[in-house]
């Protein structure tokens, strides 16, 4: 199962939170965010479920180094540890609008 934070404004399509687990709803300023678990089979329906714009998913597994960054058309998969191959995801998601500061992936 692979961890990650979802806004519930990037979802055109709100229904793929009834195909995954959510952990935790909660509210930052005027957002609702939600704490989910995804099976990687489901990341395609996640993407699709993306709204049109800047927006962006990434997901983990815990303990482990591996990091999916998951944008509407694209998902790329990176090492958490290596930043030379953020290098795609960084580019792509500065593309589409997402300041830079915005791309940091975090992972906890």
């Amino acid at each position: 199962m692979l961890k990650g934070t979802i806004v519930e404004n990037s979802l055109a399509d709100k229904s793929i939170l009834q195909k995954i687990k959510v952990e935790k709803t909660y509210q930052s300023g005027s957002w609702t965010l939600y704490d989910v678990l995804v099976n990687e089979n489901t990341i395609p329906e996640l993407a699709k479920a993306l709204g049109i714009g800047p927006w962006y998913i990434h997901l983990w597994e815990l303990g482990q180094d591996d990091v999916l960054v998951v944008f509407k058309e694209k998902i790329f998969k990176m090492k958490y540890s290596d930043k030379t191959t953020w290098q795609d995801a960084v580019s792509y998601g500065l593309s589409l609008g997402i300041p830079k500061e915005q791309l940091d992936f975090l992972i906890t």
